[in-house]
């Protein structure tokens, strides 16, 4: 740990090191246990289940043939640590996190990398031909995608669609297709026309008798069907165009 992490002990309490220590030094508030030894530089321990006993690693030093001797805290730590820092590593290699004032947004993208981390670790062992992570996050991103139009199209509803969210991935990318406008059952008007999601604003209803069967929503012919699937900000863009 960090001496100078928030809620840490008084800094007058820790007891100081010197590089000629060799014995460790403890501190303890009946709970938690700070540990303290010099190794190559200064290394801090804060731990609720070891004590300050120290244990031979195994190794010896090059320099002077003596074994190494680390605290039985700093041993337990470098056995199991592995396996977190290396997934923390490889969820790192393509993360999409973005700094955030929320940290349940951070809490949620993390735990969203770590899923598709292990989807990927996954397939790697079952698969017959692996693919790379790189590979497998892009074909993981069309998947996705495709699964887009199960959210969005409401054919049956009549509901306009929204200006942003999952839908928005949908009206950008999708294949879109240009259908008359079908009259409802038992109604008595043959050529229906509805509001134009483009070019239509409060107080300027404008109509037309075609629709994207995909989107469900009203469009001109031209050019209201390609704006509205090729600008993210399809309103100023039909703004423009207009005074073009």
């Amino acid at each position: 740990m960090r001496l100078n992490r928030k809620n840490g002990p008084p800094k007058r309490m820790i007891p100081k090191l010197k590089k000629t220590d060799k014995a460790p030094s403890s501190l303890t508030n009946g709970t938690l246990n700070l540990l303290r030894f010099f190794d190559k530089r200064e290394v801090n321990v804060l731990t609720t289940a070891h004590n300050h006993d120290m244990v031979e690693t195994g190794k010896n030093n090059l320099a002077t043939g003596e074994a190494i001797v680390k605290l039985q805290a700093v041993v337990d730590y470098n056995k199991f640590m592995g396996a977190v820092d290396r997934s923390d590593q490889m969820v790192s290699y393509h993360t999409f996190k973005r700094r955030t004032l929320k940290w349940w947004k951070k809490a949620f993208f993390h735990m969203f990398s770590l899923g598709v981390l292990n989807a990927f670790l996954l397939q790697k062992v079952n698969a017959a031909i692996p693919l790379t992570h790189r590979i497998f996050r892009r074909e993981l991103s069309k998947q996705l995608a495709r699964l887009a139009p199960i959210f969005v199209n409401r054919a049956s509803e009549r509901l306009p669609i929204p200006d942003v969210g999952d839908s928005q991935l949908f009206r950008l990318t999708a294949r879109h297709f240009l259908q008359a406008v079908k009259p409802k059952p038992g109604a008595k008007k043959q050529n229906p026309q509805r509001d134009c999601v483009v070019c239509s604003g409060p107080g300027n209803r404008k109509q037309t008798r075609y629709e994207c069967s995909s989107c469900n929503v009203g469009l001109h012919i031209e050019p209201c069907f390609m704006i509205f699937h090729t600008q993210k900000d399809f309103k100023r863009a039909a703004k423009r165009a207009l005074d073009e």
